[in-house]
């Protein structure tokens, strides 16, 4: 079966992506490309820094073999295997984001409006968290994402996808240091939310608000609502729920962040989660706690709504 990103179908002949990704690369890597019938043989770029002798990685080529996955690699020396913009990253030295930016500009001929699942190519994790590769089976776009207000640009940012086994919006969670620790679900019917279980409770995106030069962000629940937030402008995190956790707050704490913008919904969850964090917070940090309109959240509010409550609570000029 054919590569499918973002909807788009990456089909082109393997050995043509890999003559490109070297010029790309001005020859650092892929010293060698040889055609090896129903795969293309390369230098590996995870061993030796890319020098070795011989070819040992094998990047695969058909797309009407059902044992054999387009699109994947796998190196028989170092066991470096996975997804081909894996190895884009590697060569070009970008984030898989990036490339696979690079795969669907340079080699995506049509647009894919149907569900499709890449395979069940499974990569081995020697780690404890999650390899981002697993994430290609949601590389979809849904209705509801755009029904909910987020933009093209935050649903490719923060990897968000569907799910039609399920169907629900899939949202990747990562923890402060950028490793994935699961993925929860929030169905487009109805309103039933999915947590893995023994899933570590980190504070959702404060992965993409610190490190970086952002000094204040929105604190809100729901995945959803910071999601919205960013895509106004605004960087957000979510406490994935009302419950604050002691280790939430040392990592809202230890940020860097200095300005803190509480938006918990205004019940008697909202109220205690937003209480416990001023209370655990650093005396150093800026708190502005901001009363949310009964039964209102951020997803809820229209953007006009959004701005004005920031404006009158004097963290957004007018």
């Amino acid at each position: 079966m054919n590569l499918v990103l973002y909807n788009r179908i990456i089909d082109t002949d393997a050995e043509d992506m890999c003559n490109k990704l070297k010029v790309d690369c001005e020859g650092k890597y892929l010293r060698q490309i040889k055609s090896k019938g129903d795969n293309i043989s390369i230098t590996c770029p995870f061993h030796k820094d890319g020098q070795e002798n011989k070819p040992s990685c094998f990047v695969y080529n058909r797309t009407d073999n059902p044992n054999i996955t387009f699109g994947t690699y796998n190196c028989f020396t170092c066991d470096e295997k996975g997804p081909l913009y894996k190895l884009v990253a590697k060569v070009l030295d970008c984030s898989y984001e990036e490339g696979k930016q690079w795969l669907i500009e340079n080699f995506s001929s049509k647009y894919e409006d149907r569900r499709l699942y890449l395979d069940d190519f499974k990569i081995e994790n020697k780690k404890e968290y999650l390899d981002e590769s697993i994430l290609d089976k949601y590389s979809y776009f849904h209705p509801y994402q755009f029904q909910r207000g987020l933009s093209e640009d935050i649903i490719r940012k923060f990897k968000i996808g569907y799910n039609a086994d399920t169907d629900s919006i899939t949202m990747p969670v990562w923890n402060d240091k950028g490793n994935l620790v699961g993925i929860t679900e929030r169905s487009v019917k109805g309103k039933k939310f999915y947590i893995p279980k023994n899933m570590e409770k980190p504070v959702y995106l404060l992965n993409s608000a610190h490190p970086s030069n952002i000094t204040q962000v929105v604190v809100c629940e729901g995945q959803i609502d910071a999601l919205v937030s960013w895509t106004r402008g605004v960087p957000a995190v979510a406490l994935l729920g009302a419950g604050t956790t002691d280790e939430q707050i040392k990592l809202l704490d230890d940020s860097g962040i200095r300005h803190f913008i509480l938006m918990y919904d205004n019940d008697l969850a909202g109220q205690h989660g937003a209480m416990r964090l001023k209370n655990g917070l650093s005396k150093d940090k800026m708190i502005t706690e901001i009363v949310m309109p009964i039964g209102k959240d951020i997803a809820s509010c229209t953007p006009d709504e959004f701005y004005n409550i920031l404006k009158k609570n004097k963290v957004l000029k007018n």
